[in-house]
């Protein structure tokens, strides 16, 4: 048996685009976003640059960042003009990401909170040696609490933060930074367990 050619409008697979642009990281979200959609776009653009739009929208939200529209293009022999359309359709139908700035802040925030976890669980009691920095002021009540050692109200030794609460702090932030990247809808799209 010979091997099967893509037509250039046949079914292609998320899991597929997603491989062969090398961002297989994405396909969960880009599948989300074809899903809710797709359909819209293949209609107006055709199956390939839908699928391709959902992957190039699902970049552009995760850490991957945006994807050169000539290279989704030249990858599939598809117009660039209709992958950009299709994502743009898409895009209009979920909720916007979070500001630029936002999306920054929660991105340090959740660094200082892995570097402070990261100095608890090796039994450090002060947390990272940041006060000064733009780190610094990302996360306070973290570094106030990790470099501590008593309580100036009291004389008393602090107690210091809890690796396991300190670990659901993270995994929270983490949570809060995918929310901001992905927008309130397309967030609950890949998240929905229904």
């Amino acid at each position: 048996m010979g091997q099967r050619h893509l037509e250039p409008d046949a079914e292609l697979p998320i899991d597929c685009a997603a491989h062969r642009l090398e961002v297989d990281s994405v396909a969960d979200v880009a599948r989300a976003v074809f899903d809710h959609a797709g359909d819209l776009a293949t209609i107006e653009y055709g199956r390939t640059a839908a699928v391709l739009g959902a992957v190039r929208l699902a970049a552009r939200r995760t850490d991957v960042g945006d994807l050169d529209r000539e290279r989704v293009a030249d990858a599939f022999d598809v117009d660039p003009d209709r992958v950009v359309a299709a994502d743009e359709l898409q895009a209009r139908h979920l909720s916007s990401p979070a500001s630029a700035d936002e999306i920054r802040e929660l991105r340090r925030t959740l660094i200082v909170a892995r570097e402070v976890l990261a100095a608890v669980e090796r039994g450090r009691t002060a947390g990272p040696e940041l006060p000064g920095s733009h780190l610094a002021d990302a996360a306070p009540f973290l570094l106030a609490r990790a470099s501590s050692h008593l309580d100036s109200r009291t004389d008393r030794e602090f107690r210091g933060l809890d690796a396991a609460a300190l670990r659901d702090h993270v995994e929270r932030l983490e949570a809060d930074l995918e929310l901001a990247r992905l927008g309130t809808k397309l967030y609950a799209l890949v998240h929905d367990e229904n």
